[in-house]
């Protein structure tokens, strides 16, 4: 009960000032992504990251944690004007950050974003959110969410590329990427060019990817020097020349 009210009244700078609290004193379990993410940064020295999908910077954020806890600098990336506002509170003071109101496309231009309105309390606490450039994807939540058409919203927003964010980006070979854009990762990942970055950790979504673009983002990230595997609703890559890996690796050898 407490927490819900929590949950319902608390800024998302809140939360992350309680979870942070919370982990120091033991009353934290991170989740496996966390995990990865501190391990990157004390064993491989990552300092920098590019968000793309940011939300408010808190709601089921890998970065979150590692970023109060280690100061991490880097540019985030929201397009929804609500949680562009929160992202901004949330990190409000930090030094290091740049936030920057977009969605990333395939061309640059104004294209319409889609939503779930929440405003009911009708709809499960993860369709917060949800933000998609697909109509068609954000209509596949269907199975979940009764008569979601009656929830669909949408609003025009910024689109730009991959090139032009990297041009505006604080660091344009940063250590950590973190891409949660319902459906639109692969359009969004296709386009770095892995083998002219030492990006150590990629960390993205093909639950709502078609298997054939998951499949064929799995082989370019390969071929960069990346190994794939999964961290609950996460996909990792993570580079094969860090210690990270190699520790895990070994870890993976003695348990076998």
């Amino acid at each position: 009960m407490i927490r819900s009210i929590a949950a319902r009244n608390l800024s998302a700078r809140q939360k992350s000032n309680i979870r942070n609290i919370a982990y120091r004193l033991g009353g934290y379990r991170r989740r496996p992504v966390e995990v990865l993410v501190e391990d990157v940064v004390l064993h491989d020295g990552a300092r920098s990251f590019l968000q793309i999908g940011a939300n408010d910077g808190y709601l089921s954020d890998p970065l979150n944690l590692a970023i109060f806890r280690h100061k991490l600098t880097g540019t985030f990336v929201e397009p929804q004007s609500n949680y562009y506002r929160e992202l901004q509170r949330t990190y409000r003071n930090f030094p290091g950050m740049l936030f920057l109101q977009y969605a990333i496309a395939a061309n640059s231009g104004v294209m319409n974003m889609y939503t779930l309105d929440c405003s009911s309390g009708r709809l499960p606490g993860w369709a917060h959110g949800v933000g998609t450039l697909s109509h068609e994807q954000i209509r596949k939540f269907g199975d979940q969410i009764e008569n979601i058409e009656s929830y669909i919203r949408h609003d025009q927003v910024q689109c730009i590329t991959v090139a032009d964010l990297l041009d505006r980006a604080l660091h344009r070979d940063p250590d950590i990427l973190v891409v949660d854009a319902e459906g639109f990762d692969h359009v969004i990942l296709s386009q770095f060019d892995f083998s002219q970055l030492s990006t150590k950790l990629v960390i993205y979504e093909t639950e709502s990817m078609d298997k054939a673009d998951a499949a064929d983002l799995a082989r370019k990230l390969e071929a960069g020097g990346f190994a794939i595997f999964e961290a609950e609703q996460h996909t990792i890559a993570l580079k094969r020349d860090t210690e990270t890996y190699r520790r895990k690796s070994a870890a993976r050898s003695k348990a076998a």
